[in-house]
């Protein structure tokens, strides 16, 4: 989410885990006075209530503020979550879609004159096509 963005972006429940982690992390009392929302609040949107678009625009804000990023993503995380995300694909549109998104993120860091990093360029490799094989026979 962009800083000046007035429009909530993530799904609810995304939005519910990531404060959920947090607040297991920390403390709801915590969570709430640094996100700016009182704790019961906070504790209302927990148990399944549907925070006001202002609320979920702070509190998505808040919570992108806390994404330090502790490793680099890898190559597993990667495949197993576009595996998840394609369950309804053949696998040779998931292979597919595995290569274009790995050619396009080579391609964002080079827009950018940066090297890819290690795991993009290991993704690229991993859905590149074997021996001169279609997309169809890798698969």
């Amino acid at each position: 989410m962009t800083a000046g963005s007035t429009v909530p972006t993530l799904p609810v429940s995304l939005l519910r885990d990531g404060l959920a982690r947090e607040a297991a992390r920390f403390s709801l009392r915590r969570v709430a006075r640094e996100a700016g929302m009182s704790p019961n609040g906070l504790r209302h949107v927990l148990q399944g209530a549907i925070p006001r678009s202002i609320t979920r625009i702070k509190l998505e804000r808040w919570l992108a503020a806390q994404g330090k990023v502790t490793r680099p993503p890898n190559l597993g995380q990667f495949v197993r979550l576009l595996n998840e995300l394609s369950v309804d694909l053949t696998p040779e549109q998931t292979l597919e879609l595995g290569r274009a998104l790995a050619e396009l993120l080579v391609q964002s860091y080079e827009v950018r004159r940066l090297s890819p990093p290690r795991w993009v360029q290991d993704l690229l490799r991993h859905y590149r096509t074997r021996g001169g094989k279609s997309a169809s026979e890798v698969a």
